[in-house]
């Protein structure tokens, strides 16, 4: 009997190694197209001239976090990320360097990532390795601009690690939360704290491991009673993760005490209704208050509600969580720039959204276009500092730090709710998933193009540089009119003027005579190419970025800067004219990259 016991027990364990030997070979498949994307990178950089393959050595390192991130996070079967490693190789051999090979790399892997994200929650369940994988592609798109191969050379292990920990713990967190909750509410505290945060940094890694270690600790004491059974410790899965991820987040805190403090409130949200918990919510805007109170700062707490509309329709949260995490956000925003102090309050608030609700499924669903808006606008050659900022931004919500007036952050936030309350509303009254995601995306689309400025035209087909000895260009317009016109420039040997200097005028003219002009300055309308070269960094004034590109060797990346003037009525100009400033020192070069004109 004992030996048919043995056999037995033999062999359901080689029966579960084989199972487990099984899913590593799988995982390893899973990688081997971003892998086969990275040989054919670096074969391509291998072959190129120097300009062209510092961009190339750059995407491909780039393509392929974000490719492994999500074939890891789609799962074992996942024919979509194979197909999206193919457009993604051929977009990288088929183009030519410059910023449209950015962009069309750009829209398969965050497609790619979209779908990956997709097809997990079709699975409905999230394992650690694939919970990491989607945090690391994540963070490789919304921090496009730190991965430079030859940056990362040159880094140190503190550096790496610095890119690296703090979104593998988001991971682990996200895979331990999805344990009690369901994953669709998951997904989306990541995404929100992503966005937020700009990827998974340190002030965006806090929040989810505090929740975390509350949400083990309280598991730990409503299975054990709270008491230590030590012949069994390791074997207490609560206990270790509430240990483990406690500490984690108490290392992290002395790196950040701002975000930490934040994150311990957004965590003790999950506690109410206890009266304790609100003393640990309220101690950060209380703080806040007394010392770094700023009026117009505070407003920006409405980019919680543009981030996350859908959580402050009426039954969609428990009044004490949005309160609380209404609370947790205001501190945020006063001790941290916007929007990453907001990491905290949007986690404790998807985390507390009614999952079965149709309002969780639409804010996964604007959460989602969000996400593709700010991972374009985080990647090249846009790099933008506030991808959040610039997805609102088009989808015609102005930043929440440059509204003006109580009246107009009112007017916002009942647009924003009233929005979010039809569509839930309309989806409701579809009750069929699939109508009411045709609906919504319908929306969306007619929003984006109407934030969208009308076509310009490009009057200058090629570069023109302004120096002292050309100090002037101009040419005839064909348009009956203008309204709008937006420069595209950059200066060079620049990094001795101070910001505002004037460095050319712009004028619309008609018989000679000007019937428009506007000045372009230094540091608000252009600046310097190379501002972020070592040597220039935190030297030359920085300006409004609108593309990028990678000279060699490859260390930094250069900009080109825009500036637009509107009218309030158009004007019926023949000629535009842009004139160097002649106070400029004779080295100082003024590029007009491009041009544009519009009704």
């Amino acid at each position: 009997m004992a030996a048919g016991e043995a056999a037995e027990a033999a062999a359901a364990s080689s029966g579960s190694s084989a199972r487990y030997r099984r899913r590593v070979v799988a995982r390893i498949g899973t990688l081997l197209p971003p892998l086969a994307f990275a040989v054919a990178g670096a074969a391509l950089a291998a072959y190129q001239p120097a300009d062209a393959a510092v961009e190339t050595s750059y995407l491909t390192l780039v393509g392929a976090c974000a490719l492994a991130g999500a074939a890891l996070l789609a799962g074992m079967r996942a024919r979509e990320q194979a197909a999206a490693a193919v457009l993604a190789m051929l977009a990288l051999w088929s183009l030519s360097a410059g910023p449209a090979r950015g962009i069309a790399l750009g829209i398969v892997l965050v497609a790619a990532l979209l779908l990956a994200a997709w097809r997990r929650l079709r699975v409905g369940t999230i394992d650690a390795t694939a919970a990491v994988g989607g945090a690391l592609g994540l963070h490789a798109l919304l921090r496009a601009s730190e991965l430079l191969p030859a940056a990362l050379a040159t880094s140190g292990p503190a550096a790496l690690a610095r890119l690296l920990v703090p979104p593998l713990l988001a991971g682990l967190a996200l895979a331990f939360l999805a344990r009690r909750r369901p994953l669709g509410g998951v997904l989306a505290a990541g995404a929100a704290v992503a966005l937020a945060a700009q990827g998974f940094t340190v002030t965006g890694a806090l929040p989810l491991l505090a929740i975390a270690a509350v949400d083990a600790a309280t598991a730990w004491r409503a299975r054990d009673g709270g008491t230590l059974d030590f012949p069994s410790l390791v074997r207490n899965v609560d206990l270790v993760a509430a240990v483990g991820f406690g500490l984690a987040a108490l290392l992290l805190t002395a790196m950040r005490p701002a975000s930490g403090a934040l994150a311990l409130a957004a965590a003790s949200l999950g506690l109410l209704p206890r009266l304790w918990a609100w003393p640990v919510a309220v101690a950060p805007l209380v703080y806040a208050l007394a010392t770094h109170f700023d009026a117009q700062q505070l407003l920006a707490v409405t980019t919680l509600v543009m981030l996350l509309p859908f959580a402050f329709l009426p039954r969609a949260t428990p009044i004490p969580r949005l309160v609380g995490a209404v609370l947790v956000g205001a501190a945020g925003a006063l001790l941290l720039p916007t929007p990453a102090g907001l990491a905290g309050a949007a986690a404790a608030l998807v985390l507390s959204l009614d999952e079965a609700s149709v309002r969780a499924s639409l804010q996964r669903g604007w959460l989602g276009i969000l996400f593709a808006l700010a991972a374009l606008a985080a990647s090249y050659p846009w790099l933008r500092p506030a991808p959040l900022h610039a997805a609102l931004t088009l989808l015609g919500a102005p930043a929440a730090d440059a509204a003006g007036g109580i009246g107009r952050i009112a007017l916002l936030i009942a647009a924003v709710l009233l929005g979010a309350a039809m569509l839930s509303w309309l989806a409701a009254w579809r009750a069929a998933p699939r109508g009411a995601a045709a609906l919504f995306a319908f929306g969306v689309a007619i929003a984006v193009l109407a934030a969208l400025p009308r076509p310009a035209r490009n009057v200058a087909p090629d570069a023109i540089a302004l120096r002292g000895d050309v100090p002037e260009w101009s040419t005839a317009l064909r348009e009956s009119s203008v309204s709008r016109v937006r420069v595209v420039s950059s200066l060079a040997d620049s990094a001795v003027l101070p910001a505002g200097t004037a460095v050319a005028t712009l004028a619309l003219e008609r018989d000679g005579r000007p019937l428009a002009a506007w000045t372009l300055r230094a540091g608000k309308d252009t600046a310097e190419w190379a501002a972020d070269r070592p040597d220039l960094r935190h030297v030359a004034a920085a300006g409004p970025i609108w593309w990028s590109w990678l000279p060699p060797p490859g260390t930094f990346f250069a900009h080109a800067y825009a500036s637009t003037w509107k009218l309030s009525r158009p004007v019926p100009a023949t000629v535009v004219r842009v004139v160097r400033d002649p106070a400029l020192p004779p080295a100082v070069t003024v590029s007009l990259l491009r041009v544009e004109v519009s009704q």
